[in-house]
C-alpha cells in the first residue's frame, strides 16, 4: 500500500513543489496549489516555512515519523473536501491526523502532506436523547470531561490525549469495555470525506456497508469529520476506586496466578492492567498493577484483597472522580511526545502462567543487557461479556473474544537500538502467540506494530467484503497508509 502511494507522487523527493507540471511552467508550491480553493481560515505551510510547526499535527512518537513535505489545517468540511480533491488530482499522498498516536512500521519512508484535523474540535451533548457528537479534532479528554460535567459517561481509551474518532475507528477499548463494550458499539453515525472529496453520511440505515467497514477498518475508507455516539448515565456518581500495587520480581508467578483467576469471570465494573518495567535504581524488574473499579471501595474490597494476597511491596487505594482517573494510568505516557517509542500487540483469551513467567524473565534480561531501553510490557484485562453481546457481523472488528490485551511501549533513547528492540519484541510476540488460546494472531489495530497483516487486524473472513467495499469507495488507494487490506 505504501509503495503504491509513493508511486503516485509526481514530484521531486521532498515534495517541495506540487501540482501537475504544464508545458513551460514549473510545479507550484503547496500554498499556490491550495490557497485559492480554501477559506482564509485554513492554514497552509511547506516544511521549510517558519510556521510549519504550528500547522502540522504533532506526533506522539519520533519512531518511523513521516517526512512531511507540507501541512494543511482545514477550517471547514468544505475546505477539507477541496484539499482531498486537489491532492488526488495532483497525485499528492497525504495522511490526516489528530492526536498523532498512530505510528506504524513503514511510515518513516512516507513523503507527503499532513492534514491536521485540529480545527474540528467541537463537542455537542444532547442529554435528553443520550447522544454526543464530536469533531475529528476532539481528544478523549474533551469527551470525558464534557460528559462528566453533565452527569454522563462513555467508554473510551484509558488516556486523555489520543483523538476520540481515531481511537474509535480502530474499535476503542478501555476501562469501561466490560460495562459498555467497545467505542464502535456505541457509535451511531458519522460524516466523512471520501476519496472523491464527497461528504457522505454513514449509519446503520444510511450507507450501512460503509458504516460496517469503518467500525474497525475506518482508516481505509476516508476521513471521518464528525461522529455521534450513544452515552450513558454516570455510574456511581462518576466516582471510581483506583488501586495501585507494586510487586517485586520474586512475586511474579504468584501475581500471574492471581490474574489467571479472572479468566472468563471478570466482573463488568472491574478492569486492571499489569505493567512490567525496570527499576534502574534497584537494578531489578518490578510489576505495577493498576486496578479500577467503577463503584465504592466497599464493593471493590474483595478484589483489592485478592491482589493484596499476592504480596505487593506497595499498595495505594484512592477514591476519585473519573476525570482524575485517566491521569493515573501507567499508559498515560502516550501523552508524552518526542520520544522514540514503538509498539507490539497481541490478544489472548487465557492466562498461561508459565508463558507470562518466561516473558517476564526475557524482559528482565533485555533490560539488563540494554541500559538505554526504558520500555514497558502491559497486560490489560477487561471483561468481554458485554463486547460479545454485539454480533460480530455488525462491525469489522472481529476479535470480540479477546479478554487480555497485551501491548508494549518500546521506549529507547539510542535510535540504533531499534532493530534489536524490534527483533526481540517480535520474538516475544511469537512466543506469546503459542499460548494465546487462538489459532491465529488476534491483533488490535490501534496497538499494532504494522507487520502483522490484514488477516491479523481484520480477520481473513472479513477481507473479501472489505476489499469489495474498498474497490467501491477508494479504488485508487488514497486512504489506508499503514493499514493495507491486501
Amino acid at each position: 500500500m505504501l509503495t503504491r502511494l509513493l508511486a503516485l507522487a509526481a514530484v521531486a523527493p521532498g515534495l517541495v513543489a506540487y501540482g501537475k507540471k504544464a508545458p513551460g511552467r514549473a510545479a507550484c508550491t503547496i500554498e499556490e496549489l491550495f490557497e485559492s480553493s480554501v477559506s482564509p481560515a485554513t492554514e497552509i505551510a511547506s516544511s521549510t516555512d517558519a510556521n510549519f510547526s504550528s500547522v502540522v499535527g504533532p506526533r506522539w512518537s519520533a519512531w518511523e515519523a513521516p517526512a512531511w513535505s507540507g501541512a494543511i489545517k482545514p477550517a471547514t468540511e468544505a475546505d477539507l473536501q477541496k484539499i482531498v480533491q486537489i491532492s488526488v488530482e495532483n497525485n499528492i499522498p497525504f495522511i490526516a491526523t489528530n492526536g498523532g498516536h498512530g505510528p506504524k512500521q513503514g511510515q518513516g519512508s512516507f513523503t507527503g502532506i499532513n492534514i491536521n484535523l485540529g480545527s474540528f474540535n467541537t463537542v455537542s451533548i444532547d442529554t435528553a436523547n443520550n447522544l454526543v457528537t464530536v469533531g475529528a479534532g476532539v481528544k478523549l479528554w474533551d469527551v470525558q470531561t464534557g460528559l462528566y460535567n453533565v452527569g454522563k459517561e462513555i467508554q473510551t481509551g484509558n488516556s486523555i490525549c489520543p483523538g476520540a474518532i481515531g481511537v474509535t475507528i480502530g474499535a476503542g477499548i478501555g476501562m469501561m469495555t466490560g460495562m459498555y463494550g467497545l467505542m464502535i458499539d456505541t457509535l451511531k453515525s458519522v460524516r466523512m470525506i471520501t476519496a472523491k472529496g464527497q461528504l457522505v453520511k454513514a449509519s446503520a440505515t444510511e450507507n450501512s456497508d460503509l458504516f460496517w467497514a469503518i467500525r474497525g477498518a475506518g482508516v481505509n475508507f476516508g476521513i471521518v469529520t464528525e461522529a455521534t455516539y450513544g452515552i450513558h448515565d454516570q455510574t456511581n456518581e462518576g466516582n471510581v476506586t483506583a488501586v495501585t500495587f507494586v510487586y517485586a520480581a520474586a512475586s511474579n508467578r504468584t501475581l500471574f496466578e492471581t490474574m489467571k483467576t479472572f479468566d472468563g469471570n471478570q466482573p463488568a465494573k472491574l478492569s486492571f492492567q499489569t505493567v512490567i518495567q525496570f527499576n534502574r535504581a534497584s537494578n531489578a524488574s518490578q510489576i505495577v498493577v493498576q486496578l479500577w473499579y467503577f463503584g465504592p471501595v466497599s464493593e471493590a474490597q474483595p478484589y483489592i484483597d485478592t491482589f493484596a494476597a499476592a504480596g505487593p511491596v506497595v499498595q495505594s487505594v484512592t477514591y476519585l472522580p473519573q476525570t482524575d482517573l485517566y491521569y493515573q494510568s501507567e499508559t498515560a505516557g502516550v501523552c508524552d511526545r518526542g520520544h522514540i517509542i514503538s509498539a507490539h500487540s497481541l490478544g489472548f483469551n487465557q492466562t498461561v502462567v508459565s508463558s507470562y513467567e518466561a516473558h517476564f524473565a526475557d524482559m528482565t534480561a533485555f533490560y539488563i543487557t540494554n541500559p538505554s531501553f526504558a520500555g514497558i510490557s502491559v497486560f490489560q484485562y477487561y471483561s468481554n461479556k458485554q463486547t460479545l453481546k454485539t454480533p460480530a457481523s455488525e462491525t469489522v472488528f472481529p476479535w470480540r473474544d479477546i479478554q487480555v490485551w497485551w501491548l508494549t511501549q518500546n521506549q529507547y533513547s539510542d535510535a540504533s537500538l531499534g532493530p534489536q528492540v524490534d527483533k526481540f519484541m517480535i520474538g516475544q510476540r511469537t512466543n506469546l502467540q503459542t499460548t494465546s488460546g487462538f489459532d491465529t494472531p488476534h491483533v488490535y489495530f490501534n496497538y499494532a506494530f504494522g507487520d502483522e497483516g490484514a488477516a491479523a487486524w481484520y480477520s481473513a473472513a472479513n477481507l473479501p467484503r472489505l476489499r469489495k467495499l474498498k474497490s467501491i469507495w477508494d479504488p485508487n488507494f488514497v486512504f489506508g497508509n499503514g493499514a493495507p487490506l491486501y
